[in-house]
């Protein structure tokens, strides 16, 4: 399930052979469960960062709340984040839905490059298209979601 962890650690090794360093964030590195609908997740869970005694906010976006889930008629799931309350960094997101698989890349790019939520709400997304649910999640963290 995990070809893409292996993918990038091959090329972790093939650069330190090369004396070029190579890097490997295992925090970064997405899951996924290949069903329908779709299970993505990176970073912690809540059981995780309450069990840590972290503070955290959660921003929530259903999918039933998006416009082309909606219009595909495929609108089960949601896209949930888990963000410091102290300094927004996000500390996991979860999305379930069709391409879910998909949509976990903007989050690992996120965590890759310590985006906050308020970052990726303030990016500009395409309409209507699925990966509006991260931003609008992002969103929720903030109380400041506009489709729901």
């Amino acid at each position: 399930m995990l070809a893409h962890k292996a993918e990038e650690e091959g090329i972790a090794a093939v650069e330190h052979i090369l004396g070029e360093g190579g890097h490997v964030n295992y925090d970064a590195i997405p899951g996924v469960i290949y069903t329908h609908p779709e299970v993505a997740w990176v970073g912690k869970s809540e059981e995780e960062l309450k069990k840590a005694g972290v503070e955290y906010k959660k921003g929530i976006f259903p999918m039933s709340a998006n416009s082309r889930a909606r219009t595909n008629n495929d609108s089960e799931g949601m896209v949930k984040i888990l963000t410091d309350a102290k300094t927004d960094k996000m500390l996991g997101i979860w999305c379930m839905g069709s391409n879910a698989g998909e949509m976990i890349a903007e989050g690992v790019l996120a965590f890759e490059y310590g985006a906050s939520s308020e970052d990726v709400a303030r990016t500009c997304h395409a309409h209507p298209t699925m990966s509006e649910a991260f931003k609008e999640a992002c969103m929720a963290a903030h109380g400041k979601a506009i489709h729901f």
